[in-house]
């Protein structure tokens, strides 16, 4: 008994003295009972994503869904409409895709302090999500996201063995990669024909191209964000890379009407048919691989050439953050901790189609191939959207603008100097547009 009771006053004390063993912070028990407000895309996506995982542990815990804020009114900025939503419903947990407004307007509770008292693990978490997710809170961390995006460069191996051409590599760039598909033949018809590059889907592939280049931080705008500047060597050579791939036959440009298809099938993507040596597409391009016989790998996306250590290619996903107000904020971190845990992931990485988890250890990809390509390089410091204090459209627009004239170019309609005067011109209409819609 003496024994025992040593033991259990050792135990108690042990528990006293851990960093969550009393105060406001103490860990959330199992049996404890507590209402949360979560701010998710719907109520049945919440339960059958985390609500019911979350439930078998903590049942005590109910939950009530609020949709995420629509609405048409002209007159208000997204950022204008999430406040007047999260001010009418007052959630305790946010699921949001950026969250640096709601850090510097006070809106949200700082985790870094909770989880040094805590001592919760972060060590198996993707250090480029947690670098990106500071990035947000200005160095602070307010969110933690499950699960992480990224693209890559995807490539048919036994094409490029077929032509005797050394495969693609991390770190290449968009020059690097051209360069290798002009190799490829660019002769026969019909199901015969093979291309280096190819890219099929609802927009040009020079749209992705140019969205790839923009979050390398190469600028669209001047320095003062009031004109179409495109300036800078940076533009001009890639431009002409471009031009130059697709004129040599090797780079597939769709018509406008191949674009304009709302309904596409297997048979449509040339990479899926073995048509095409490379192509570039995010993470959930595997589900589709799944089903094509093609023997393909992956490797990061193309960089900047100067600086070939960093990645713009991924991000995180959509944020769990808790709201300074949360009337039950241990509740909320205790979900939020469960969310992003190893425990999690390893439960969903069996059953879950999402498998880029920021809990690396549990990335399952489909085909149990090689793809640590979409996340091994770091990410890219300090990026900046140049467009977040604009209209979301007009980026749409600009990019949409560069691509048509880039086309123009390369199918020989104007010179690539006269299509860069057309992206300026008409580029500066579109920004005068938008500002004179603004009220």
């Amino acid at each position: 008994m003496l024994i025992a009771a040593t033991a259990l006053a050792l135990i108690a004390g042990g528990c006293a003295s851990k960093p969550d063993g009393g105060g406001e912070w103490r860990t959330f028990e199992q049996d404890e009972q507590a209402s949360l407000k979560v701010m998710y895309w719907d109520e049945q996506s919440f339960h059958e994503d985390y609500g019911n995982l979350f439930k078998s542990y903590y049942p005590n815990v109910e939950f009530e869904v609020i949709g995420l804020p629509v609405g048409s009114d002209p007159s208000l900025t997204v950022t204008e409409l999430y406040n007047r939503h999260i001010e009418e419903n007052r959630p305790d947990i946010l699921f949001v895709d950026k969250h640096r407004w709601l850090a510097e307007e006070g809106k949200l509770l700082e985790l870094d302090p909770i989880i040094k008292r805590q001592e919760y693990d972060l060590s198996g978490y993707m250090p480029a999500v947690l670098a990106k997710l500071r990035e947000e809170g200005d160095g602070k961390l307010y969110g933690l996201s499950p699960n992480f995006r990224s693209f890559g460069l995807y490539y048919n191996a036994t094409l490029f063995e077929k032509y005797g051409i050394e495969r693609p590599r991390d770190s290449m760039t968009w020059e690097e990669v051209f360069e290798l598909a002009k190799r490829f033949p660019a002769d026969g018809e019909g199901n015969d024909r093979v291309y280096g590059f190819a890219l099929d889907g609802f927009s040009s592939p020079l749209t992705d191209i140019v969205y790839s280049l923009m979050a390398q931080n190469r600028k669209i705008l001047n320095a003062d964000g009031t004109a179409v500047g495109l300036e800078g060597d940076s533009w001009r050579g890639i431009f002409e890379s471009i031009v130059s791939v697709v004129r040599s036959g090797s780079f597939y440009l769709p018509t406008p009407e191949e674009t304009a298809k709302r309904t596409r099938f297997m048979e449509d993507d040339r990479f899926l048919m073995g048509r095409s040596a490379m192509t570039y597409r995010d993470h959930l391009y595997l589900r589709q691989l799944g089903n094509a016989s093609v023997d393909w790998a992956v490797v990061s996306a193309p960089v900047d050439a100067l600086n070939r250590t960093q990645s713009s290619a991924y991000d995180p996903g959509p944020a769990f953050v808790i709201s300074r107000q949360s009337a039950n904020p241990r509740a909320a971190w205790e979900f939020v901790k469960y969310a992003n845990s190893g425990e999690f992931a390893q439960i969903k990485s069996k059953s879950s189609s999402d498998f880029l988890f920021s809990r690396t250890e549990y990335i399952r990809p489909p085909s149990e191939r090689d793809v640590t390509g979409l996340y091994t390089l770091d990410p890219v410091a300090n990026a900046s959207d140049e467009f977040v204090a604009l209209e979301p459209r007009l980026k749409v627009d600009l990019v949409q603008l560069i691509a048509s004239e880039l086309t123009a170019a390369a199918e020989g309609s104007k010179t690539l100097d006269a299509a860069i005067e057309a992206m300026r011109e008409d580029g500066n209409v579109l920004l005068a547009q938008m500002k004179a819609a603004r009220p």
